[in-house]
C-alpha cells in the first residue's frame, strides 16, 4: 500500500510541475506583450509631452524610434497602444495606459508564482533526497 501512495504523490507533483511550467510560459508571454505595449505607450506619451513643451531633440529621438520600428507587427502596435497624457497623469485618458501596466504586472506575477512553485518542488525533492541519504547512512552504520 505504501508504494501506491508514493506513486500517487509523485503523479500529483508531476501535475503540479507541469501546471507551473505552463503558467510560467503563459505569464512570460503576457508580461512580454504587456511590456512592449507599456514601452510603446510611454514613447507616445513622451512624444506628446516633448511636443507640448517644445523639446525638439526628444521629439526627434522618439520620431526616429517610431520610424525604425515600422515592421508589420510593431507598426500596428504604435496604432493600438494607449497614448497617455504625461502632463496630467490622473486623467481618464490615461486609463488604457494604466491597464497596460496592470496586464504587464499580472504576467510578471504569473511568472513569479510559477517560479515559486517550481522552487518549492525542487526544495522538497532535495530535502527528500537528503532524508533518504541519512536513512541509508544509518542502515550502513548499524
Amino acid at each position: 500500500m505504501k508504494w501506491h501512495t508514493e506513486k500517487v504523490r509523485f503523479v500529483e507533483v508531476e501535475k503540479e510541475v507541469k501546471a507551473a511550467k505552463k503558467l510560467a510560459v503563459r505569464g512570460l508571454i503576457i508580461a512580454v506583450v504587456g511590456f512592449v505595449f507599456v514601452l510603446v505607450s510611454l514613447l507616445l506619451g513622451i512624444y506628446g509631452w516633448a511636443d507640448l513643451n517644445g523639446w525638439v531633440a526628444v521629439k526627434n529621438l522618439v520620431g526616429t524610434i517610431y520610424t525604425n520600428t515600422q515592421f508589420p507587427v510593431l507598426g500596428s502596435l504604435w496604432k493600438i497602444a494607449a497614448q497617455p497624457n504625461l502632463n496630467e497623469p490622473l486623467q481618464l485618458q490615461n486609463l488604457g495606459f494604466f491597464g497596460e501596466i496592470v496586464v504587464f504586472m499580472i504576467g510578471a506575477a504569473m511568472v513569479g508564482t510559477a517560479n515559486r512553485t517550481l522552487t518549492d518542488v525542487a526544495k522538497a525533492s532535495h530535502d527528500a533526497t537528503q532524508e533518504r541519504r541519512k536513512e541509508q547512512l544509518k542502515k550502513q552504520q548499524q
